[in-house]
Order: structure tokens, then C-alpha cells, then sequence
């Protein structure tokens, strides 16, 4: 028993320090996001916070099991971003892949749409196009075919941006931009997270960037102007948009605005050397103004600080951008081979990343090979150059085309959508006439369901009636029952009466009529005898009396036994007393054979079953016999008590009538056994009778 509770209790203690330590860790975790969020929310791109995200989400994800998809997710997806605005591209692929397979086993269909759509752009920017365009298909199926996604509005953000950069489908990307912009205005309008008001801004300069690149600069300048709101709340964000702002107002040729923009841009990157392309370019777009201007020295010097920029960014890009600007500035001056020297250093990067660019770089160094008198040259670079333009028109050709064929799939599908809504319209329709139909049945049940209600009410109350009426005849029946149980006690008592009293008045009478005629004839000695017998039965009639008042009180109820150690001894010596007479009457002998002994009963009832159990075998003994009284233990350790009389031998069926039957015959009042019975249940007792040729035995065995 000790063992059992003592290994409860470890059991206990063991769960519940598991708990506590379960606890314990998702609290760990919950703080490691909460702090991913915060960095997150005030993320300025300079190196030290990037450096930040990373090694607090890297912390937390080493806290995660392998089940913990939904922090595995959040952790990975915050790592790709850090790694992202680093421009390590391929730690950036791992953890945005890993984010979006967390997200796809825990079934977050919109988390999982957030590392799908960076990883549009990443696998871009590696030369992974085909990975590219499967995942931008993925976002597109999704957004066309779901329409509770929460986060519809990133999902066309990033289709804008995969249509623009790497598809170069300016018209549907407007369109996606546009799309993703109304959705995230009423968020921006009513939250208080500084991101969500970011995001918004991002796809307004999104919306102008294309304009930027369609020259139509005061487009460009109507989203710019919407997204000025949220100036001053993230670096990355302001310089960003004062980067198009320089371009915007550098198309309009002002040079005032272009001049203030250019200034906000470089006081937000701040004095300390970082790499940001904005930087570059303002001071290309600004070299430019100065040399339409014809301000030949304050263009030179915007030149060499998009030099001095280009030391830290070593982009080919910029640098084919910024040798142009170095070889437009020579060409202003007449200084022809400077210029061809800028111009051919520009070529390589130009051609592989903007033909556009090549073009107008072939087609200036072209005009200043002839200048220089070198014509076979600049004739070479200009059949260069109308290769790489008819190019450039076939490719818009083309271009336009997959334009275009985008644009009818597009209405192809919007048309399938449209038959779909009007199908759905129609099946509505269906549906509703079903549902009025379906009213009109529910209506016919429920009437249907009164009737059978009142009708049920009516049986119910006929019911409750003859409830009731069976109540009363419960109660009657019960009343009968206890008038008959008390008649069957006036019975017993009655019997009780003639069995236990007749005898000893009887005995009493026969010595008061002997000494009443014979009291001149019996000698003085004989009288003494006499009397004391007298007194002896008188005595012995009021115990008996008294028994029957013990044996009344067990039929009434709440009746409760007075249990205590019953010396047998003094037991047997006392019935042997009272039923004494009535032995010397059949010339029987009474001997106690046990040794003295306890045991625990109710000694008033025990002795009424003993005197009643003695006198029967008194009346059915042989004459001149012995009456033997023993007690002890039988075989299952049970105690005992017995009385061996010698009679005649009782047949087993006999035997088994005495036993079970509690019907009294005329002929016998048959009250004595019925009683010894009943008394003995109360004691928790029973009887047991055998008969041989060696005697009949009558046993009380205490269970």
C-alpha cells in the first residue's frame, strides 16, 4: 500500500515538473518572437540591426523541436528576411524555403504564402528562373482560387513584382500592384503596426517605379506623393522613396525638387560609408541635370561621388551607369577619347544587364567615333548598334504579344469566372426556392409536431393521473401490508404464548393442585421439595415472560441489538435450569460437554433460540436418555453450538421442511423453529439439523 501512494506521488511530481518545464519553454519561445516582431518593426537595414534579427530568430529556432511548425516557420521566415536585406541570397533560398516547408506541414496556408512570394524574387536574382516561375504560379493558382485569403494583397505584391522585374509585363504588373494597393489601404488606414503602414507605401512606389519606367514621371509623382505619409518611420523606406523622387523630378527637369530630394536622401543614409544603390543613381540623375544645364563642373562632381559610391557597392550594373555618366560628361567637353574610353568600359556590363541602356551606350559611342574621325569604328559599333535595336523592337514586339496574350488569358479567365458567377447565381436562385419549399414542409411539421403535442399533452396528463391513482394504490397495499404484518405478529405472539408459557404453568398448576389435595398426606420434607420447585417454575414462567417481551421488541422497528462476550458456560447452566422440570418429567438427563468459551452475540436472544431448541429436543427424546450441550469450531473455523438428543431418526425431507418452510400446521403450533429462525437473522446466525441412528443434532453456527 505504501509502495502504490509512494509511486503516485512520483508520478505526480514527475508531470508536473514536465509541465512546469513545457511551460517554461513556450514562454522562452513566445519571448524570442515577441522580439523578432520588435526588431522587425523598426527595422532601418543598417547592418547591426539585420545582424540583430538574425541571431535572435537563429536563438530561437535552436529552442524548437521538430514540431513546433508555427515557430519553426516565424524564425526561419525572419532569418531569410535578415539575410535577404544582406543580399546573401543563398542563406536567403534555405531559410525561405525552409519557413514555407514548417508553414506547409502545419497546413498555414497564409503564412506559407509570405516565403512562396520572396522566394519569386530570390530565385530570380540567383539565375534560378524556372524555380521562379513555378513558385510564381503557385501564388497566382492561389490567389485566382481562394478567395478567404486574409493576405490576398501581398500575394498580388509579389506577382507585381515577378511580372515586372523578371517578365517585364509593365500593364499586368500596374494591374497587380494596383490591386494589392486597395487591399491594403483600409489596413493602413486603421492600424497602428508601423510594418503594415510600410508595406502599404512599398506598393505605392511600386505603382510609381513603373510609371518611372514608362517616363511618365507625374504618374509617378501622384502615387509618390500617397505614400509621403509614412516618410520618417524606416530608413530603408526613406530613401527608397527619395531615390524616385530624384528620378521623378530629374524626368520633369526640375531641379530645385530634385536637389531637395537629393539632399533628404543622403542625410537619411548618414555619413557613415553603406551600401545603397539610391546613392549612386540620385548623383547620376543629378550629373545629368547639371550637364542639361551645362554645368560641366557640378556634373563632374556628382559623377565621381556616384565613383566614390560604386567603391563600396561593386555592382556592374551601376558601374556600366556610372562610366556613361563619366562618358556623357567627356562628350559635353569635346573630349572624345575620354569619353570612348568611359563608353567601351560601360559596354560589357550594359549589354548583360541593360539592353535598353546598350542601345542608347552604342548609339552615343557611335556619334563619338565619328567625331573622333575613327569611321570604320564607329561604323562597326553602329551596325552594333542596329542589331541591338532591332532586337530591342522585336523583343517589345514580343513582348507585347505575351503581353497580350497574358491580357486575353486574363479576360478568358475573368469571362469563365463571370459564367461561374452567374452559374452560382442561378443555383442561388435554385437554392432559394428550395429553401422557401423546405420552409413551407418545416412549417407543415411543425404544425404537424402541435397536434402530436397537444395529443401527447392529453396522455400525459391521463397518465399523470393514473400515476397518481397507482400511488394511492401503492400506499393502500402498503397499509395492508403492515395490517397484515401486524397480524402475523398478534399471530406469532399468540403462539409464542401457548408454546413458551404453556409448559411451565402447566407445571405450575400440577404442584398447586398437589399440594392443595395431598398436603395432609405428603411428608414435611416432600412439602419443602415441593415449594421449592414452586418457586422454581415461578421463577423460571417470569423469565420466560420476559423473553417474550425481549422477542416483541425484534419485530418492532429501528430495534437494536445489545451485542457483548456470552460466557457459553453460564449459558448452558442457565437453560439447563429453566427447562430442568420439564427433563425430570421424561426422566432425561442434561450434560454439558464443551469447556468454558465466549463468544460475541446478543445473549437475551441467543438464549430464548437455545431454551426453545432444548425444549424440543426434550419432547422428542427417548425417555431415560441424555441431552447432550457442546460448543466450539467446525471445519471453516465458524463457532458453534449444538444440543444431541437420542429420538427417532428424522428423514431428510423432514429435515429440509423444518428448515425452509414458515408455514404453521394445525396439528403442532410449530412456532418454536419459526422464531429460532427469526432470531437467530438477527444475530447473524443460522441452523443446521442432522439425524442419524446415533442422535439428532441441532447446530446454531455463527456466520
Amino acid at each position: 500500500m505504501y509502495s502504490r501512494t509512494l509511486l503516485i506521488v512520483c508520478a505526480f511530481f514527475l508531470s508536473a515538473v514536465c509541465l512546469a518545464k513545457d511551460t517554461e519553454h513556450i514562454k522562452l519561445l513566445k519571448e524570442k518572437k515577441k522580439a523578432c516582431e520588435a526588431i522587425g518593426a523598426v527595422l532601418s537595414g543598417k547592418p547591426e540591426s539585420l545582424d540583430q534579427l538574425i541571431g535572435t530568430a537563429e536563438e530561437g529556432l535552436r529552442l524548437t523541436t521538430a514540431k513546433e511548425h508555427a515557430y519553426r516557420f516565424f524564425f526561419n521566415q525572419a532569418i531569410g528576411t535578415g539575410y535577404y536585406y544582406k543580399q546573401n541570397f543563398a542563406k536567403t533560398r534555405l531559410h525561405f524555403e525552409a519557413a514555407y516547408a514548417e508553414a506547409t506541414q502545419a497546413n498555414l496556408l497564409e503564412s506559407s504564402l509570405k516565403p512562396l512570394g520572396n522566394l519569386v524574387a530570390v530565385y530570380h536574382y540567383m539565375g534560378l528562373q524556372s524555380k521562379a516561375d513555378e513558385a510564381a504560379q503557385k501564388l497566382k493558382l492561389l490567389a485566382e482560387s481562394t478567395d478567404t485569403l486574409k493576405n490576398k494583397g501581398d500575394v498580388y505584391y509579389n506577382l507585381g513584382l515577378y511580372n515586372q522585374q523578371q517578365k517585364f509585363y509593365y500593364s499586368i504588373a500596374l494591374g497587380n500592384f494596383l490591386k494589392s494597393a486597395a487591399l491594403h489601404k483600409p489596413i493602413a488606414d486603421t492600424t497602428k503596426i508601423i510594418k503594415r503602414k510600410l508595406d502599404y507605401g512599398v506598393i505605392l512606389m511600386m505603382v510609381a517605379e513603373i510609371y518611372l519606367y514608362l517616363k511618365q514621371p507625374n504618374k509617378a509623382l501622384e502615387y509618390l506623393n500617397e505614400a509621403r505619409p509614412y516618410l520618417n518611420l524606416s530608413i530603408i523606406y526613406d530613401i527608397s522613396a527619395y531615390g524616385k523622387l530624384v528620378r521623378t523630378y530629374s524626368l520633369l527637369n526640375d531641379k530645385k525638387e530634385a536637389l531637395k530630394y537629393y539632399g533628404l536622401l543622403h542625410k537619411a543614409a548618414g555619413t557613415k560609408p553603406s551600401r545603397w544603390s539610391e546613392l549612386v543613381s540620385s548623383n547620376i540623375e543629378m550629373a545629368t541635370l547639371e550637364l542639361k544645364a551645362g554645368n560641366y563642373e557640378a556634373a563632374k562632381l556628382y559623377v565621381d561621388k556616384a565613383g566614390k559610391q560604386l567603391r563600396l557597392d561593386n555592382s556592374e550594373l551601376l558601374a556600366s551607369s556610372v562610366n556613361i555618366a563619366y562618358g556623357d560628361y567627356y562628350k559635353q567637353l569635346d573630349k572624345y577619347a575620354e569619353a570612348v574610353k568611359y563608353y567601351k568600359m560601360a559596354e560589357h556590363g550594359a549589354r548583360i544587364y541593360n539592353k535598353e541602356q546598350y542601345a542608347d551606350l552604342l548609339r552615343s559611342l557611335t556619334a563619338v567615333l565619328i567625331k573622333s574621325g575613327k569611321d570604320a569604328d564607329a561604323a562597326a559599333y553602329f551596325g552594333k548598334y542596329v542589331m541591338v535595336s532591332d532586337s530591342l523592337s522585336q523583343g517589345k514586339i514580343s513582348l507585347n504579344l505575351a503581353e497580350m496574350e497574358a491580357r486575353f488569358q486574363n479576360d478568358f479567365k475573368q469571362k469563365k469566372i463571370a459564367e461561374l458567377n452567374r452559374e452560382n447565381e442561378l443555383k442561388k436562385l435554385e437554392l432559394k426556392q428550395e429553401a422557401v419549399t423546405r420552409w413551407l414542409l418545416i412549417g407543415g411539421a411543425l404544425l404537424l409536431l402541435g397536434a402530436l403535442a397537444l395529443i401527447y399533452l392529453n396522455f400525459r396528463n391521463k397518465q399523470k393521473a393514473n400515476l397518481l391513482l397507482d400511488k394511492k394504490n401503492k400506499e393502500l397495499d402498503s397499509l395492508n401490508e403492515q395490517l397484515t404484518n401486524a397480524n402475523e405478529v398478534k399471530t406469532k405472539l399468540f403462539g409464542i404464548i401457548a408454546h413458551d408459557l404453556r409448559s411451565p404453568v402447566s407445571q405450575l398448576f400440577t404442584f398447586l393442585k398437589l399440594q392443595q389435595e395431598q398436603a395432609g398426606l405428603m411428608p414435611e420434607e416432600e412439602k419443602k421439595k415441593h415449594q421449592q420447585r414452586l418457586m422454581q417454575s415461578s421463577s423460571h414462567l417470569l423469565e420466560t415472560m420476559e423473553d417474550l417481551l425481549i422477542w416483541s421488541k425484534s419485530q418492532m422497528d429501528n430495534f437494536e441489538l445489545n451485542t457483548d462476550e456470552v460466557n457459553i458456560q453460564e449459558l448452558f447452566e442457565e437453560t439447563t435450569s429453566l427447562m430442568l422440570g420439564q427433563a425430570e418429567v421424561r426422566e432425561l438427563e442434561i450434560r454439558i460437554a464443551s469447556g468454558p468459551g465466549h463468544i460475541r452475540t446478543d445473549q437475551n436472544l441467543l438464549t430464548i433460540v437455545l431454551r426453545n431448541l432444548l425444549q424440543n429436543a426434550i419432547n422428542h427424546a427417548f425417555s431415560g436418555g441424555v441431552i447432550y450441550l457442546n460448543a466450539g469450531l467446525n471445519d471453516q473455523k465458524q463457532s458453534f453450538l449444538s444440543i444431541l438428543n437420542h429420538g427417532e431418526v428424522i428423514p431428510r425431507d423432514k429435515i429440509e421442511e423444518l428448515l425452509n418452510n414458515n408455514h404453521v400446521k394445525s396439528k403442532s403450533s410449530g412456532y418454536g423453529l419459526l422464531i429460532v429462525k427469526e432470531l437467530l437473522l438477527k444475530i447473524n446466525a443460522v441452523l443446521k439439523i442432522t439425524s442419524n441412528t446415533e442422535g439428532t443434532t441441532i447446530q446454531v453456527i455463527f456466520l
